[in-house]
């Protein structure tokens, strides 16, 4: 019996590959009309988005069934997956040191330009309209560094989707341990409103015209190293299409009541709310989107990571990247979020994207006499532009300009990046680029304390090979 799994593993992972595979896009849209022919000369101008990426409650979300897939008796087996491989150096060469590539302790500076490896595979096995589906994780490959146990995810989610659910077609079930993803911005790879980190159940209902809301709860266990209590979860949310718009709107609470003896947790709440939209620009060029968020944090210190928001995990990810570690009253505060990401093909040859965030806090730590300490009336604010060319069918050119300020109202905690890149498409499946970046920084910009030992200067010149594949 065993052999005969292995087996079937084996199979489903040759039988599913991505020729057959159109990968789920947060932005679909603007690609709906086109003959596959014509996709696979699309311009592009940013990363290739993997499964994990994709909204939940986009109304176009759903990806095409593969035709390759291993089929024993009523049961259909499928591997889906991501990954990238990149190898990024300074000139010495050595490994990069820099501010904006830590997807978690980079905070509102990460621009996602030199962002880790990274690998995810998404087993399933349906059965009509029953589907269970495993995922599993990792960073960091071991074979080339040193292995770290917190980036080997293993299998980190196990769910059960039934869609139909009760013989009603619009009505769709899921349970157990998944993501919901919900106001991505691909560009920063971050998200306005959240993913989730759960284990939990989840409701969704197709409505008339194409829209679809969704409710669900579920859970992050206890992590009591860290002094972060069980952390409950719950939203609502809906997207409904009005022409070539699409509107979206968002509300999510998590919270902890863990307090247990000889233990500092206290209770705390945070509440997320928001609305979005995305257009479909004339003649499919493209799409424009834009959203808006609202954060309300009361000792969120103490929550586990159920919620990954603005580059930051739970809680504690919010208070040390926004509202400060000292004297927020453990992680309290309001935070305003607008972001937009336009991208549109100008001619067949070319590209160009628009992207964008601006970040509003209010926070009790307030220093009128230290503008890096203060975190209260702080506005974060980047944005970037990305023009690229078809040269030839299987070679593309592009160049990012990015513009960081940590605090509009201090001039000097800013830097820039130019980054010129030449792009190798592998059709719809991947692509391989060489990309080199010049940083200029503002006189206060240093590594974080402890990033790098006896070094506190960023580098500003750094390159990067990179091959990443979807199927």
């Amino acid at each position: 019996m065993t052999k005969t799994f292995a087996a079937l593993l084996l199979l489903a992972a040759t039988s599913a590959y991505a020729d057959d595979i159109a990968t789920p896009d947060p932005t679909p849209a603007a690609d709906a009309a086109k003959q596959p022919e014509e996709k696979k000369a699309e311009v592009k101008t940013a990363a290739i988005e993997q499964p994990s990426t994709t909204e939940s409650v986009h109304t176009t979300n759903e990806p095409n069934q593969t035709t390759k897939a291993l089929e024993v008796g009523d049961v259909r087996f499928e591997l889906h997956g991501y990954a990238r491989m990149p190898l990024s150096a300074q000139g010495t060469p050595r490994e990069p040191y820099l501010v904006d590539n830590d997807y978690y302790l980079s905070g509102f500076a990460y621009t996602r330009l030199y962002e880790p490896d990274w690998s995810e595979l998404f087993f399933s096995a349906k059965h009509g309209n029953y589907k269970a589906e495993f995922g599993l994780f990792a960073s960091l490959y071991s074979d080339y560094a040193s292995a770290r146990l917190e980036n080997q995810l293993g299998v980190a989610q196990a769910s059960v989707t039934a869609k139909h659910f009760l013989d009603h077609d619009p009505l769709t079930v899921q349970l157990g341990v998944f993501w919901d993803r919900f106001g991505y911005i691909e560009p920063y790879d971050t998200y306005v409103y959240g993913r989730t980190h759960q284990g939990g159940v989840k409701v969704s209902y197709d409505l008339p015209g194409g829209g679809r809301v969704q409710t669900g709860i579920g859970m992050h266990q206890a992590q009591l190293q860290q002094n972060l209590g069980l952390t409950p979860i719950a939203h609502v949310a809906a997207a409904y299409p009005v022409g070539p718009l699409e509107l979206g709107a968002y509300a999510l609470r998590t919270w902890t009541r863990d307090k247990r003896q000889l233990s500092p947790i206290q209770d705390g709440t945070m509440y997320v709310a928001g609305l979005d939209a995305r257009y479909r620009l004339p003649q499919n060029r493209g799409t424009a989107y834009l959203a808006f968020g609202y954060y309300h944090m009361d000792h969120v210190l103490y929550l586990a990571p159920a919620l990954e928001v603005m580059h930051s995990t739970g809680g504690r990810g919010l208070t040390e990247n926004y509202l400060g570690l000292d004297a927020s009253d453990d992680g309290s505060g309001q935070m305003y979020t607008l972001a937009t990401d336009i991208k549109t093909n100008i001619t067949d040859k070319i590209g160009a994207r628009v992207f964008g965030m601006a970040t509003w806090v209010r926070s009790p730590q307030v220093d009128e006499m230290d503008p890096l300490v203060n975190k209260d009336r702080r506005m974060y604010l980047k944005w970037g532009v990305e023009p690229s060319y078809k040269v030839l069918s299987k070679l593309y050119v592009s160049a990012r300009f990015d513009r960081v300020v940590l605090d509009l109202y201090d001039s000097e905690n800013s830097f820039r990046i130019l980054s010129p890149r030449i792009t190798f498409p592998l059709d719809t499946w991947g692509e391989l680029f060489f990309m080199y970046s010049h940083y200029w920084y503002g006189d206060k910009v240093r590594l974080r304390p402890g990033q790098v030992p006896l070094e506190t200067m960023p580098d500003s010149d750094v390159f990067k090979l990179q091959a990443q594949v979807v199927w």
